[in-house]
Protein backbone atom coordinates (compact mmCIF):
# COMPACT_ATOMS: atom_id res chain seq x y z
CA UNK A 1 0.00 0.00 0.00
CA UNK A 2 3.04 2.51 0.59
CA UNK A 3 4.26 1.61 -2.62
CA UNK A 4 1.06 2.36 -4.21
CA UNK A 5 0.66 5.43 -2.33
CA UNK A 6 4.10 6.71 -3.61
CA UNK A 7 3.52 5.82 -6.94
CA UNK A 8 0.36 7.68 -7.18
CA UNK A 9 1.75 11.22 -5.53
CA UNK A 10 4.98 11.03 -8.10
CA UNK A 11 2.55 10.63 -10.41
CA UNK A 12 0.30 13.62 -9.43
CA UNK A 13 3.50 15.85 -8.91
CA UNK A 14 5.00 14.82 -12.17
CA UNK A 15 1.73 16.06 -13.53
CA UNK A 16 1.32 19.12 -12.21
CA UNK A 17 5.24 20.15 -12.80
CA UNK A 18 4.64 18.30 -16.65
CA UNK A 19 1.83 21.00 -17.76
CA UNK A 20 3.20 23.75 -15.96
CA UNK A 21 6.72 24.06 -17.67
CA UNK A 22 5.08 22.66 -20.79
CA UNK A 23 3.06 26.30 -20.61
CA UNK A 24 6.19 27.74 -20.59
CA UNK A 25 8.28 25.75 -23.53
CA UNK A 26 5.15 25.78 -25.17
CA UNK A 27 5.06 29.73 -25.08
CA UNK A 28 8.73 30.17 -25.53
CA UNK A 29 9.09 28.07 -28.65
CA UNK A 30 5.71 30.35 -29.67
CA UNK A 31 7.94 33.38 -29.25
CA UNK A 32 10.87 32.21 -31.02
CA UNK A 33 12.66 31.37 -28.01
CA UNK A 34 15.70 29.09 -27.97
CA UNK A 35 14.91 26.41 -25.61
CA UNK A 36 17.56 24.00 -24.92
CA UNK A 37 15.80 21.72 -22.67
CA UNK A 38 12.74 20.57 -21.09
CA UNK A 39 13.51 18.46 -18.17
CA UNK A 40 10.14 16.53 -15.84
CA UNK A 41 12.47 15.77 -12.77
CA UNK A 42 15.68 16.92 -11.55
CA UNK A 43 19.36 16.72 -12.82
CA UNK A 44 21.15 14.47 -12.76
CA UNK A 45 19.51 13.63 -16.76
CA UNK A 46 18.36 9.40 -16.62
CA UNK A 47 17.17 9.50 -19.90
CA UNK A 48 16.09 11.24 -22.87
CA UNK A 49 16.15 12.40 -26.43
CA UNK A 50 16.95 14.59 -28.87
CA UNK A 51 14.59 16.79 -31.17
CA UNK A 52 15.62 19.57 -33.37
CA UNK A 53 17.17 22.69 -30.68
CA UNK A 54 15.41 20.96 -27.45
CA UNK A 55 16.89 18.07 -25.58
CA UNK A 56 13.82 15.98 -23.90
CA UNK A 57 15.01 14.41 -21.28
CA UNK A 58 13.66 12.81 -17.82
CA UNK A 59 15.84 13.86 -14.27
CA UNK A 60 16.98 11.51 -11.47
CA UNK A 61 14.59 13.68 -8.90
CA UNK A 62 11.17 13.86 -9.54
CA UNK A 63 10.92 16.69 -7.38
CA UNK A 64 10.62 19.08 -10.11
CA UNK A 65 11.31 20.33 -13.90
CA UNK A 66 12.23 22.86 -15.77
CA UNK A 67 12.88 24.56 -19.16
CA UNK A 68 15.95 25.56 -20.05
CA UNK A 69 16.17 28.85 -21.94
CA UNK A 70 18.51 30.83 -23.69
CA UNK A 71 19.37 33.99 -21.89
CA UNK A 72 16.44 33.38 -18.78
CA UNK A 73 18.25 31.60 -15.41
CA UNK A 74 17.11 32.00 -12.02
CA UNK A 75 20.42 32.84 -11.23
CA UNK A 76 21.09 35.90 -13.38
CA UNK A 77 24.63 35.46 -15.72
CA UNK A 78 26.76 38.18 -16.77
CA UNK A 79 26.88 38.88 -20.42
CA UNK A 80 29.93 36.70 -20.45
CA UNK A 81 28.53 33.77 -19.19
CA UNK A 82 25.74 34.47 -21.20
CA UNK A 83 27.58 34.40 -24.62
CA UNK A 84 30.13 31.46 -23.35
CA UNK A 85 26.94 29.20 -22.63
CA UNK A 86 24.65 30.41 -25.73
CA UNK A 87 26.93 31.57 -28.06
CA UNK A 88 26.04 30.02 -31.08
CA UNK A 89 22.62 30.91 -30.39
CA UNK A 90 21.25 33.81 -32.51
CA UNK A 91 20.62 37.23 -29.81
CA UNK A 92 17.32 37.73 -31.40
CA UNK A 93 16.43 34.15 -30.08
CA UNK A 94 17.42 34.74 -26.47
CA UNK A 95 14.59 35.27 -23.88
CA UNK A 96 16.01 38.68 -21.95
CA UNK A 97 16.12 40.00 -26.07
CA UNK A 98 12.43 39.48 -26.48
CA UNK A 99 10.25 41.96 -26.10
CA UNK A 100 8.19 42.70 -22.43
CA UNK A 101 5.02 41.55 -23.42
CA UNK A 102 7.08 38.44 -25.23
CA UNK A 103 8.44 37.59 -21.68
CA UNK A 104 5.33 38.10 -19.47
CA UNK A 105 3.82 35.80 -21.85
CA UNK A 106 6.13 32.58 -21.42
CA UNK A 107 6.34 33.36 -17.70
CA UNK A 108 2.81 33.45 -17.07
CA UNK A 109 1.74 30.30 -19.41
CA UNK A 110 2.71 28.50 -16.43
CA UNK A 111 0.45 28.95 -13.80
CA UNK A 112 -2.37 29.07 -16.73
CA UNK A 113 -2.03 25.51 -17.80
CA UNK A 114 -1.95 24.54 -14.65
CA UNK A 115 -5.17 26.89 -14.04
CA UNK A 116 -6.38 25.13 -17.43
CA UNK A 117 -5.65 21.67 -16.10
CA UNK A 118 -7.55 22.13 -12.79
CA UNK A 119 -10.48 22.98 -15.19
CA UNK A 120 -9.87 20.09 -17.47
CA UNK A 121 -10.18 17.55 -14.66
CA UNK A 122 -13.05 19.44 -13.19
CA UNK A 123 -14.45 18.44 -16.39
CA UNK A 124 -13.58 15.14 -16.85
CA UNK A 125 -14.98 14.05 -13.65
CA UNK A 126 -18.25 16.02 -14.79
CA UNK A 127 -18.31 14.03 -17.64
CA UNK A 128 -17.30 10.59 -16.38
CA UNK A 129 -19.91 10.86 -13.15
CA UNK A 130 -19.84 8.17 -10.57
CA UNK A 131 -21.27 6.81 -7.01
CA UNK A 132 -20.45 9.91 -4.56
CA UNK A 133 -22.08 10.09 -1.15
CA UNK A 134 -25.10 12.14 -0.83
CA UNK A 135 -23.64 14.63 1.43
CA UNK A 136 -20.80 15.52 -1.22
CA UNK A 137 -23.61 17.06 -3.70
CA UNK A 138 -26.06 17.86 -1.06
CA UNK A 139 -26.78 21.04 1.23
CA UNK A 140 -29.24 19.89 3.69
CA UNK A 141 -28.40 20.35 7.37
CA UNK A 142 -28.01 16.96 9.29
CA UNK A 143 -27.12 17.08 12.88
CA UNK A 144 -27.27 20.08 14.64
CA UNK A 145 -24.80 19.72 17.67
CA UNK A 146 -26.45 21.20 21.18
CA UNK A 147 -25.27 24.83 22.63
CA UNK A 148 -23.84 25.69 18.78
CA UNK A 149 -24.39 28.80 17.25
CA UNK A 150 -26.82 26.96 14.79
CA UNK A 151 -29.02 25.75 17.16
CA UNK A 152 -29.62 29.38 18.80
CA UNK A 153 -29.33 31.34 15.39
CA UNK A 154 -32.70 33.45 14.58
CA UNK A 155 -34.20 32.96 11.18
CA UNK A 156 -36.01 36.09 9.16
CA UNK A 157 -38.53 34.96 6.86
CA UNK A 158 -37.72 36.51 3.34
CA UNK A 159 -40.05 38.28 0.75
CA UNK A 160 -39.56 39.42 -2.68
CA UNK A 161 -38.17 42.32 -2.84
CA UNK A 162 -38.16 43.39 0.52
CA UNK A 163 -35.99 44.47 2.99
CA UNK A 164 -34.88 43.16 6.39
CA UNK A 165 -35.23 44.51 9.59
CA UNK A 166 -33.30 42.75 11.96
CA UNK A 167 -34.03 44.63 15.08
CA UNK A 168 -37.93 43.44 14.82
CA UNK A 169 -37.87 39.51 16.96
CA UNK A 170 -37.14 36.70 14.56
CA UNK A 171 -39.97 34.53 12.51
CA UNK A 172 -37.78 31.57 14.09
CA UNK A 173 -35.11 30.38 16.04
CA UNK A 174 -32.51 28.05 15.44
CA UNK A 175 -31.96 25.84 12.24
CA UNK A 176 -33.33 22.21 11.69
CA UNK A 177 -32.30 19.37 10.08
CA UNK A 178 -33.26 18.75 6.70
CA UNK A 179 -33.22 22.90 6.43
CA UNK A 180 -31.08 23.32 2.94
CA UNK A 181 -28.55 26.41 3.26
CA UNK A 182 -28.01 28.31 -0.47
CA UNK A 183 -25.67 30.57 0.57
CA UNK A 184 -23.26 32.08 3.44
CA UNK A 185 -21.92 35.63 3.17
CA UNK A 186 -23.92 36.01 -0.10
CA UNK A 187 -21.17 33.01 -1.59
CA UNK A 188 -23.32 29.97 -3.32
CA UNK A 189 -22.39 26.53 -1.70
CA UNK A 190 -23.27 23.02 -2.69
CA UNK A 191 -23.06 20.73 0.33
CA UNK A 192 -21.76 21.07 3.70
CA UNK A 193 -18.27 20.77 3.58
CA UNK A 194 -18.34 24.58 1.53
CA UNK A 195 -20.48 25.75 4.66
CA UNK A 196 -17.77 24.20 6.94
CA UNK A 197 -15.30 26.37 4.71
CA UNK A 198 -17.24 29.79 4.81
CA UNK A 199 -17.38 29.74 8.73
CA UNK A 200 -13.28 28.78 8.58
CA UNK A 201 -12.41 31.98 5.91
CA UNK A 202 -14.51 34.06 7.49
CA UNK A 203 -13.40 33.35 11.10
CA UNK A 204 -15.80 34.73 14.10
CA UNK A 205 -17.31 37.34 12.21
CA UNK A 206 -20.96 37.76 12.03
CA UNK A 207 -22.21 36.40 8.57
CA UNK A 208 -25.83 36.59 6.82
CA UNK A 209 -26.64 32.46 5.49
CA UNK A 210 -29.80 32.17 3.09
CA UNK A 211 -31.48 28.98 4.05
CA UNK A 212 -34.67 27.02 2.61
CA UNK A 213 -37.24 25.03 4.81
CA UNK A 214 -39.55 22.44 3.89
CA UNK A 215 -42.84 21.98 5.42
CA UNK A 216 -45.05 19.04 5.12
CA UNK A 217 -47.43 20.72 2.15
CA UNK A 218 -44.52 19.98 -0.01
CA UNK A 219 -43.63 24.05 0.12
CA UNK A 220 -40.53 25.81 1.59
CA UNK A 221 -39.75 29.18 3.07
CA UNK A 222 -36.38 30.86 2.66
CA UNK A 223 -35.49 32.64 5.89
CA UNK A 224 -32.11 34.80 6.36
CA UNK A 225 -29.66 33.90 9.29
CA UNK A 226 -27.26 36.11 11.14
CA UNK A 227 -25.38 33.89 12.80
CA UNK A 228 -21.55 34.15 14.12
CA UNK A 229 -19.61 31.08 14.07
CA UNK A 230 -17.73 30.13 17.38
CA UNK A 231 -14.59 27.59 18.20
CA UNK A 232 -16.36 24.66 19.37
CA UNK A 233 -13.83 21.94 19.48
CA UNK A 234 -10.00 21.19 19.88
CA UNK A 235 -10.03 21.91 16.06
CA UNK A 236 -9.55 25.52 17.20
CA UNK A 237 -11.85 26.38 13.47
CA UNK A 238 -14.85 28.63 14.15
CA UNK A 239 -18.05 26.56 13.45
CA UNK A 240 -21.76 26.92 12.80
CA UNK A 241 -22.38 23.36 14.86
CA UNK A 242 -24.12 21.52 11.46
CA UNK A 243 -23.27 17.96 10.13
CA UNK A 244 -23.68 16.74 6.61
CA UNK A 245 -27.18 15.21 6.27
CA UNK A 246 -26.53 11.35 5.78
CA UNK A 247 -30.68 9.95 4.81
CA UNK A 248 -31.52 7.45 7.44
CA UNK A 249 -31.51 4.61 4.76
CA UNK A 250 -32.14 1.33 7.03
CA UNK A 251 -29.81 -1.43 6.09
CA UNK A 252 -30.50 -4.20 9.12
CA UNK A 253 -32.99 -4.21 11.80
CA UNK A 254 -31.94 -6.20 14.90
CA UNK A 255 -33.71 -9.38 15.69
CA UNK A 256 -36.14 -8.72 19.07
CA UNK A 257 -35.86 -5.36 18.45
CA UNK A 258 -38.79 -2.60 18.22
CA UNK A 259 -38.04 -1.35 14.50
CA UNK A 260 -37.77 -5.33 13.90
CA UNK A 261 -41.70 -5.51 13.65
CA UNK A 262 -42.83 -3.06 11.89
CA UNK A 263 -38.99 -1.39 9.90
CA UNK A 264 -38.04 -3.40 6.97
CA UNK A 265 -34.40 -2.91 4.96
CA UNK A 266 -34.54 -0.61 2.57
CA UNK A 267 -36.78 1.74 4.02
CA UNK A 268 -36.17 5.34 4.83
CA UNK A 269 -37.13 7.54 7.97
CA UNK A 270 -38.13 10.76 6.89
CA UNK A 271 -39.99 11.95 9.98
CA UNK A 272 -39.73 11.79 13.54
CA UNK A 273 -42.83 12.55 15.16
CA UNK A 274 -43.64 15.29 12.43
CA UNK A 275 -39.84 16.70 11.96
CA UNK A 276 -37.36 15.71 9.13
CA UNK A 277 -35.13 13.86 10.45
CA UNK A 278 -31.65 12.26 9.16
CA UNK A 279 -29.67 9.02 10.91
CA UNK A 280 -27.61 10.90 13.07
CA UNK A 281 -30.10 13.43 14.41
CA UNK A 282 -32.48 10.12 14.65
CA UNK A 283 -30.43 8.18 16.85
CA UNK A 284 -29.80 11.07 19.19
CA UNK A 285 -33.10 11.93 19.43
CA UNK A 286 -34.38 8.55 20.68
CA UNK A 287 -31.40 7.71 22.74
CA UNK A 288 -32.43 11.06 24.95
CA UNK A 289 -36.32 10.03 25.30
CA UNK A 290 -37.94 9.31 28.38
CA UNK A 291 -38.85 5.23 28.97
CA UNK A 292 -41.86 3.96 27.60
CA UNK A 293 -42.50 7.05 25.39
CA UNK A 294 -43.42 6.17 21.93
CA UNK A 295 -42.52 7.77 18.51
CA UNK A 296 -44.49 8.12 15.66
CA UNK A 297 -42.52 7.39 12.11
CA UNK A 298 -43.11 8.47 8.53
CA UNK A 299 -41.46 5.85 6.64
CA UNK A 300 -40.10 5.50 2.39
CA UNK A 301 -41.07 2.36 0.97
CA UNK A 302 -41.33 1.41 -2.16
CA UNK A 303 -42.28 4.72 -3.42
CA UNK A 304 -44.93 4.89 -0.73
CA UNK A 305 -45.16 6.74 2.80
CA UNK A 306 -45.73 4.60 5.68
CA UNK A 307 -46.67 5.42 8.83
CA UNK A 308 -45.20 3.82 11.92
CA UNK A 309 -45.46 3.98 15.60
CA UNK A 310 -42.67 2.57 18.11
CA UNK A 311 -41.92 2.18 21.43
CA UNK A 312 -38.26 2.18 21.93
CA UNK A 313 -36.57 -0.28 24.13
CA UNK A 314 -34.08 0.39 26.74
CA UNK A 315 -30.71 -0.43 26.11
CA UNK A 316 -27.04 0.43 27.35
CA UNK A 317 -24.43 1.93 25.31
CA UNK A 318 -21.08 3.79 25.85
CA UNK A 319 -21.80 6.89 24.37
CA UNK A 320 -18.95 8.79 23.26
CA UNK A 321 -16.58 5.40 21.54
CA UNK A 322 -16.86 3.91 18.68
CA UNK A 323 -15.21 -0.09 18.35
CA UNK A 324 -14.29 -1.80 15.51
CA UNK A 325 -15.40 -4.44 14.46
CA UNK A 326 -18.85 -3.96 16.06
CA UNK A 327 -21.55 -4.50 13.06
CA UNK A 328 -22.95 -8.00 12.90
CA UNK A 329 -21.41 -7.55 8.64
CA UNK A 330 -18.25 -6.19 10.25
CA UNK A 331 -17.50 -8.98 12.76
CA UNK A 332 -18.42 -11.67 10.14
CA UNK A 333 -15.71 -10.22 7.78
CA UNK A 334 -13.03 -9.33 10.50
CA UNK A 335 -13.37 -12.40 13.45
CA UNK A 336 -9.96 -12.26 13.67
CA UNK A 337 -9.42 -8.72 14.27
CA UNK A 338 -8.68 -7.08 17.80
CA UNK A 339 -11.26 -5.01 19.24
CA UNK A 340 -9.75 -1.52 18.60
CA UNK A 341 -11.33 1.71 19.65
CA UNK A 342 -11.91 3.67 16.43
CA UNK A 343 -12.86 7.31 18.30
CA UNK A 344 -13.44 8.74 21.27
CA UNK A 345 -15.68 12.24 21.86
CA UNK A 346 -14.00 14.67 24.00
CA UNK A 347 -15.89 14.01 27.21
CA UNK A 348 -15.35 10.42 27.07
CA UNK A 349 -11.35 10.94 26.41
CA UNK A 350 -11.56 13.24 29.39
CA UNK A 351 -13.13 10.84 31.15
CA UNK A 352 -11.67 7.25 30.50
CA UNK A 353 -8.37 8.50 28.71
CA UNK A 354 -9.27 6.46 26.28
CA UNK A 355 -8.42 7.37 22.62
CA UNK A 356 -8.25 5.83 19.29
CA UNK A 357 -5.85 2.94 18.47
CA UNK A 358 -6.18 1.60 21.76
CA UNK A 359 -7.04 -1.94 21.69
CA UNK A 360 -9.51 -3.71 24.07
CA UNK A 361 -8.06 -7.18 25.23
CA UNK A 362 -10.26 -8.12 28.11
CA UNK A 363 -13.65 -7.12 29.39
CA UNK A 364 -14.26 -7.67 33.12
CA UNK A 365 -10.97 -9.75 33.09
CA UNK A 366 -12.24 -11.83 29.86
CA UNK A 367 -10.68 -11.69 26.53
CA UNK A 368 -12.60 -8.92 24.23
CA UNK A 369 -14.55 -9.85 21.76
CA UNK A 370 -17.07 -7.87 20.08
CA UNK A 371 -19.58 -10.56 21.24
CA UNK A 372 -19.14 -9.93 24.65
CA UNK A 373 -18.98 -6.44 24.58
CA UNK A 374 -22.47 -6.15 22.70
CA UNK A 375 -23.51 -8.77 25.18
CA UNK A 376 -22.21 -6.57 28.05
CA UNK A 377 -23.79 -3.08 26.33
CA UNK A 378 -27.29 -5.03 26.44
CA UNK A 379 -27.34 -6.79 29.85
CA UNK A 380 -25.64 -3.94 31.71
CA UNK A 381 -27.68 -0.30 31.30
CA UNK A 382 -26.48 1.87 33.76
CA UNK A 383 -23.68 0.40 35.43
CA UNK A 384 -20.02 0.33 34.45
CA UNK A 385 -17.42 -1.95 32.82
CA UNK A 386 -13.63 -2.47 33.02
CA UNK A 387 -11.57 -2.47 29.91
CA UNK A 388 -8.03 -3.24 29.70
CA UNK A 389 -6.71 -1.73 26.94
CA UNK A 390 -2.88 -2.05 25.40
CA UNK A 391 -1.92 1.11 23.94
CA UNK A 392 1.01 0.79 21.50
CA UNK A 393 4.17 2.59 20.79
CA UNK A 394 4.60 5.98 18.68
CA UNK A 395 7.25 6.23 16.26
CA UNK A 396 8.60 2.92 18.00
CA UNK A 397 8.32 4.28 21.50
CA UNK A 398 10.38 7.62 20.69
CA UNK A 399 7.13 9.97 21.11
CA UNK A 400 4.95 7.40 23.54
CA UNK A 401 5.89 4.43 25.03
CA UNK A 402 3.00 1.81 24.82
CA UNK A 403 1.51 0.48 28.19
CA UNK A 404 -1.25 -1.78 29.54
CA UNK A 405 -3.77 -0.13 31.87
CA UNK A 406 -7.56 -0.45 32.87
CA UNK A 407 -10.28 2.09 32.35
CA UNK A 408 -13.85 2.11 34.00
CA UNK A 409 -16.50 3.19 30.98
CA UNK A 410 -19.94 3.53 32.13
CA UNK A 411 -22.75 1.81 30.22
CA UNK A 412 -25.25 4.63 29.43
CA UNK A 413 -29.06 3.80 29.48
CA UNK A 414 -30.60 5.00 26.36
CA UNK A 415 -33.37 4.05 24.36
CA UNK A 416 -33.03 2.60 21.00
CA UNK A 417 -35.07 0.75 17.80
CA UNK A 418 -32.63 -1.98 16.71
CA UNK A 419 -31.73 -0.07 13.25
CA UNK A 420 -28.47 -0.50 11.37
CA UNK A 421 -27.87 2.38 8.75
CA UNK A 422 -26.42 2.40 5.28
CA UNK A 423 -24.96 5.14 3.32
CA UNK A 424 -26.45 6.36 0.65
CA UNK A 425 -24.87 6.75 -2.93
CA UNK A 426 -25.99 8.69 -5.43
CA UNK A 427 -24.72 8.68 -9.16
CA UNK A 428 -22.81 12.19 -10.24
CA UNK A 429 -23.18 12.92 -13.83
CA UNK A 430 -23.46 15.91 -15.27
CA UNK A 431 -25.24 16.20 -19.02
CA UNK A 432 -23.06 17.00 -21.80
CA UNK A 433 -24.03 20.39 -22.46
CA UNK A 434 -23.35 21.12 -19.08
CA UNK A 435 -19.85 19.62 -18.81
CA UNK A 436 -17.74 22.60 -20.08
CA UNK A 437 -19.83 25.62 -17.73
CA UNK A 438 -19.57 22.64 -14.93
CA UNK A 439 -15.78 22.37 -14.97
CA UNK A 440 -15.73 26.38 -15.41
CA UNK A 441 -17.88 26.60 -11.89
CA UNK A 442 -16.13 24.23 -10.34
CA UNK A 443 -12.58 25.71 -11.00
CA UNK A 444 -14.07 29.45 -10.23
CA UNK A 445 -14.80 27.92 -6.77
CA UNK A 446 -11.70 26.73 -6.43
CA UNK A 447 -9.89 29.78 -7.28
CA UNK A 448 -12.04 31.62 -5.08
CA UNK A 449 -11.54 29.60 -1.96
CA UNK A 450 -7.61 29.69 -2.83
CA UNK A 451 -7.73 33.35 -2.84
CA UNK A 452 -10.22 33.63 0.19
CA UNK A 453 -7.54 31.83 2.17
CA UNK A 454 -4.94 34.24 1.01
CA UNK A 455 -6.94 36.99 1.88
CA UNK A 456 -7.29 35.15 5.34
CA UNK A 457 -3.79 34.74 6.09
CA UNK A 458 -3.81 38.87 6.10
CA UNK A 459 -6.48 39.47 8.06
CA UNK A 460 -5.70 36.72 10.87
CA UNK A 461 -8.85 34.85 9.86
CA UNK A 462 -6.15 31.66 8.30
CA UNK A 463 -3.40 31.10 10.41
CA UNK A 464 0.10 30.49 9.38
CA UNK A 465 -0.10 27.06 11.28
CA UNK A 466 -2.78 25.67 8.97
CA UNK A 467 -0.52 25.90 5.50
CA UNK A 468 0.28 22.83 4.82
CA UNK A 469 3.89 21.79 2.26
CA UNK A 470 4.74 18.29 0.99
CA UNK A 471 3.46 15.86 3.34
CA UNK A 472 0.48 17.12 3.46
CA UNK A 473 -0.49 16.92 -0.33
CA UNK A 474 0.96 13.92 -0.08
CA UNK A 475 -1.43 12.69 2.18
CA UNK A 476 -4.49 14.54 0.23
CA UNK A 477 -3.85 12.48 -2.93
CA UNK A 478 -3.30 9.38 -1.10
CA UNK A 479 -6.20 9.50 0.49
CA UNK A 480 -8.20 10.66 -2.46
CA UNK A 481 -6.81 7.86 -4.47
CA UNK A 482 -8.17 4.65 -2.09
CA UNK A 483 -11.93 6.50 -2.08
CA UNK A 484 -11.57 6.28 -6.04
CA UNK A 485 -11.06 8.08 -9.46
CA UNK A 486 -13.17 10.64 -9.40
CA UNK A 487 -11.75 11.48 -5.70
CA UNK A 488 -8.08 11.79 -6.97
CA UNK A 489 -8.75 14.06 -9.89
CA UNK A 490 -10.53 16.40 -8.22
CA UNK A 491 -7.90 16.37 -5.56
CA UNK A 492 -5.46 17.22 -8.41
CA UNK A 493 -7.29 19.45 -10.09
CA UNK A 494 -7.59 21.78 -6.54
CA UNK A 495 -4.01 21.64 -5.76
CA UNK A 496 -3.37 22.46 -9.24
CA UNK A 497 -5.26 25.50 -9.33
CA UNK A 498 -3.78 26.27 -6.06
CA UNK A 499 -0.40 25.87 -7.99
CA UNK A 500 -1.51 28.65 -10.28
CA UNK A 501 -2.13 31.23 -7.44
CA UNK A 502 0.80 30.12 -5.32
CA UNK A 503 3.61 30.43 -8.52
CA UNK A 504 1.84 34.24 -9.16
CA UNK A 505 2.75 35.61 -6.10
CA UNK A 506 5.24 38.40 -6.02
CA UNK A 507 7.84 36.61 -4.84
CA UNK A 508 11.32 35.99 -5.82
CA UNK A 509 12.17 32.98 -7.43
CA UNK A 510 8.51 32.21 -8.27
CA UNK A 511 6.88 33.37 -11.42
CA UNK A 512 5.02 36.15 -9.72
CA UNK A 513 8.78 37.45 -8.75
CA UNK A 514 10.08 37.60 -12.53
CA UNK A 515 6.55 39.18 -13.63
CA UNK A 516 7.47 42.40 -11.03
CA UNK A 517 11.07 42.30 -12.69
CA UNK A 518 9.25 42.79 -16.07
CA UNK A 519 6.52 45.64 -14.87
CA UNK A 520 9.76 47.34 -13.70
CA UNK A 521 11.02 47.39 -16.70
CA UNK A 522 8.15 48.31 -18.48
CA UNK A 523 7.49 51.07 -16.71
CA UNK A 524 11.50 52.21 -16.51
CA UNK A 525 12.14 51.23 -20.16
CA UNK A 526 15.45 49.29 -18.97
CA UNK A 527 15.80 46.49 -16.95
CA UNK A 528 16.47 45.99 -13.27
CA UNK A 529 20.19 45.77 -12.99
CA UNK A 530 22.08 42.49 -12.73
CA UNK A 531 23.37 42.60 -9.22
CA UNK A 532 20.05 43.60 -7.69
CA UNK A 533 17.98 40.96 -9.41
CA UNK A 534 20.95 38.28 -7.93
CA UNK A 535 20.33 39.98 -4.43
CA UNK A 536 16.91 39.31 -4.79
CA UNK A 537 16.33 36.35 -6.10
CA UNK A 538 19.21 35.32 -3.57
CA UNK A 539 17.11 36.50 -0.83
CA UNK A 540 13.81 34.82 -2.47
CA UNK A 541 15.38 31.51 -2.81
CA UNK A 542 16.19 31.87 1.28
CA UNK A 543 12.53 33.29 1.89
CA UNK A 544 11.29 29.86 -0.26
CA UNK A 545 13.33 27.78 1.38
CA UNK A 546 12.21 28.79 4.70
CA UNK A 547 8.80 29.00 3.45
CA UNK A 548 8.90 24.72 2.60
CA UNK A 549 10.63 23.89 6.06
CA UNK A 550 7.87 25.84 7.94
CA UNK A 551 5.18 24.15 5.95
CA UNK A 552 6.50 20.73 6.28
CA UNK A 553 7.11 21.86 9.94
CA UNK A 554 3.60 22.44 10.30
CA UNK A 555 2.85 18.74 8.68
CA UNK A 556 5.18 17.03 10.81
CA UNK A 557 3.79 18.57 13.92
CA UNK A 558 0.08 17.90 12.76
CA UNK A 559 0.97 14.14 12.45
CA UNK A 560 2.85 14.41 15.94
CA UNK A 561 0.24 15.85 17.57
CA UNK A 562 -2.64 13.46 16.17
CA UNK A 563 -0.82 10.87 17.27
CA UNK A 564 -0.40 11.71 20.24
CA UNK A 565 -3.85 12.46 20.90
CA UNK A 566 -4.66 9.19 19.68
Amino acid sequence: MVLVDIVVFVFVLGLLVFVHELGHFVAAKSCGIYCARFSLGMPPRVWGFQWGDTDYCIGALPIGGYVKMAGQEDKPLSDEERQQEYGDVPPDRWFNNKTVWQRVIVIVAGPLMNLALGFVLYGIVAAMGGLVPESKIDNRIGYIEPGSPAQTAPLHRMTEGGGMDFARPPDAVGWKTGDRILSVGGKPVDNILDVAMRAILGGENMTEVVLERADATGGSTRYLSPVQPRILDDSKHPRFGVQPFSTALVKAVTPGMPAADVIQPGDVIVRLNGELIDSQTFTRTVESLPAGQSVVLEVEREGRRVPATIVPATVGRMKGVRFFPWLDEEMEKSQDAPLTVLGTTPDMKEKTDLRAGDVVVAIDGQPATPVLLRGYEKDRPGQTVTLTIKRPDVWFGLLRKGETKQVVVAIDEVRAVGMEWDTKMTYQRVPPAQVVPEAFARGIRALSVTMETLIGLTTGNVTPKELGGPVLIYQATTGAARMGYTWLLEMTAFISVNLCVFNLLPLPVLDGGQLVFLAIEGVRRKPVSLRIQEWVQQAGLVLIVALILYVTYNDLVRIVTNRLQQ
